[in-house]
């Protein structure tokens, strides 16, 4: 007959720090590996329903910004009037995609339409041809071959833009559908805010509060940044307006929207914005006109970029410039233009989202433009 088996006696207190060392960074691994995969799978998910994923986010963003507005309407307004000030909040976002989008369209289009000009202006622009000299045959070929390429290059770039043109124009009905969808989410979402809220209080989270209070501020950041954004974009639009004034070149109106909206995009549309005016201004009137207009605008930018914006910013936002500069990248990537304005605001929840939840808060101090936590919390408490 066997003995029986002697049972090990239990693990006292003792010793788990003994044995913890040694399974702990095994369940480190495995939940930032598990965090990876469920990353990718998402983002393959978003990229997939790109078409349905945009207008839902765009609709999330643009309701937790307006709950304020929507809420104090609610409350000054009689009982029997309250759909009167949900009518009036939904004219906001109404106003403002259909001038974002009306915008966007229109200074395309009037890039399209005046670009049939510019071979007339480059040849103009290139030295006349020359007649006598040892080196005129080589001048005369070199002179035709830029000619030739320049002719080439403009003649695709009129093709672009004028099928982005026609794209937009056949693609207006798509658009409105979109902006009717994104409007009705905003309703629904604004109709479900209180019951949402009560649902918020009842799922608590870690460090970081109430499900409520991540709304909250969330909602608060994204309206800091939208303000943020079109007061800089209003004053950068006013530099290049009375810097490309003098030079008589054109289109101003048409720089003036294009600076406004491309500043919802940092850093990138700062680029954008100075890089097609300088480009017309090469086409259009000449090579020293056009450096000229390009040195002044890197000025105002520079000046603008490292002086005005953040003081206007300040850490209100607290996201790192270079994670900045990544998600509009990546964003841009994963869902086109709509991805490189929606960038940063997609970023911005998802540090708030991390900083909520206590495995998370690493991931949320690796976005933003604090140094510990204590920094970060109380950045997204001002």
């Amino acid at each position: 007959m066997s003995r029986p088996r002697a049972i090990p006696p239990p693990i006292t207190e003792a010793q788990y720090p003994r044995l913890l060392p040694s399974y702990a960074p095994r369940r480190v691994v495995s939940f930032w590996l598990l965090i990876l995969i469920v990353a990718i799978l998402v983002f393959g998910a978003l990229k997939m329903l790109a078409t349905v994923a945009i207008p839902t986010v765009l609709a999330m963003f643009v309701a937790l910004a307006i709950v304020p507005l929507d809420r104090s309407l609610r409350e000054a307004l009689p009982n029997k009037l309250t759909w009167l000030g949900r009518v009036g909040v939904m004219l906001v976002p109404v106003a403002v995609l259909t001038v974002f989008l009306g915008g966007l369209a229109f200074c395309i289009t009037e890039i399209a339409t005046n670009l049939p000009d510019v071979p007339q202006q480059i040849d103009r622009i290139l030295p006349t041809t020359a007649s006598e000299g040892p080196f005129a045959s080589i001048f005369n070929a070199l002179r035709d071959t830029v000619s030739g390429q320049v002719s080439t290059l403009t003649t695709r770039l009129i093709e672009t833009a004028t099928g982005l043109a026609q794209g937009i124009a056949s693609t207006t009905g798509a658009a409105l559908a979109g902006l009717v969808l994104v409007l009705f989410l905003i309703l629904l979402a604004l109709s479900e805010a209180e019951v949402w809220a009560v649902k918020f209080d009842v799922l608590s989270t870690g460090s970081g509060g109430t499900w409520r209070q991540v709304t909250h501020t969330l909602g608060k950041a994204l309206r800091r940044f939208i303000a943020t954004r079109a007061l800089v974009g209003v004053i950068s639009s006013v530099a290049y307006t009375l810097w490309l004034l003098p030079f008589g070149l054109d289109l101003l109106l048409v720089w003036a929207i294009l600076v406004f909206l491309m500043g919802f995009i940092p850093n990138i549309g700062a680029l954008i914005s100075g890089v097609f005016p300088t480009i017309y201004a090469f086409m259009t009137l000449d090579p020293g006109t056009a450096f000229l207009i390009g040195i002044g605008l890197i000025m105002i930018e520079q000046g603008i970029g490292n002086w005005v914006d953040p003081r206007l910013q300040g850490k209100r936002i607290a996201l790192s410039p270079l994670m900045i500069l990544i998600a509009v990248v990546f964003w841009g990537w994963l869902w086109g233009i709509a991805g490189a304005f929606l960038g940063t605001p997609m970023t911005l929840g998802i540090m708030i989202l991390c900083n909520a939840v206590e495995p998370l808060r690493p991931v949320a101090l690796l976005l933003s433009n604090c140094p510990t936590h204590e920094d970060l919390d109380a950045a997204l408490r001002a």
